[in-house]
């Protein structure tokens, strides 16, 4: 039996190695930005959050001129902290980008959808907030629906008379 714990052990800590071997440690210096972006929607698409936020981090550092993709790069982070439950970042991120729409000279370069995705991530992180994953949550998030002007769509009532 010990000799069975120890096998299961060794096997788990080789898993457990390789699977967070996936972050990559070195970025070729002459990847451009389409090639940042690719790897960071590769990762997403691979639900690998924590290597496309290096990839979408990476993409910043390196390409702060280019107005339309950095707009785009803080969205997917700000994105990414969302699904990574990091509410309070997710929130800064949005904020900061609503911010520069409102206030950079540089906002008429922006794609506009990036406005309008922030405004919507930063009504469902306040929905989340209020709601959360407590018990008795979905009261909760019919009070929220009442109070937004919302309807819940899966509720068994009928809208139509």
């Amino acid at each position: 039996m010990l000799k069975f714990i120890s096998v299961l052990l060794i096997f788990f800590s080789i898993i457990l190695l390789f699977s967070c071997a996936t972050m990559p440690q070195t970025i070729n210096p002459e990847w451009s930005g389409d090639i940042l972006f690719k790897n960071a929607q590769e990762a997403m698409d691979n639900n690998n959050l924590k290597t496309a936020l290096f990839y979408y981090e990476v993409f910043l550092v390196r390409y702060p001129e280019n107005f339309q993709k950095s707009i785009a790069a803080e969205y997917e982070r700000s994105f990414i902290q969302y699904k990574m439950k990091k509410y309070d970042e997710a929130e800064e991120g949005f904020r900061s980008i609503l911010d520069k729409y409102k206030n950079s000279p540089f906002a008429m370069m922006y794609p506009f959808r990036f406005k309008t995705l922030s405004e919507i991530s930063l009504e469902n992180i306040a929905k989340q907030k209020y709601v959360g994953n407590r018990l008795f949550w979905r009261m909760r998030e019919k009070k929220w629906a009442e109070e937004h002007g919302e309807e819940l769509l899966d509720t068994g009532e009928s809208t139509t008379e």
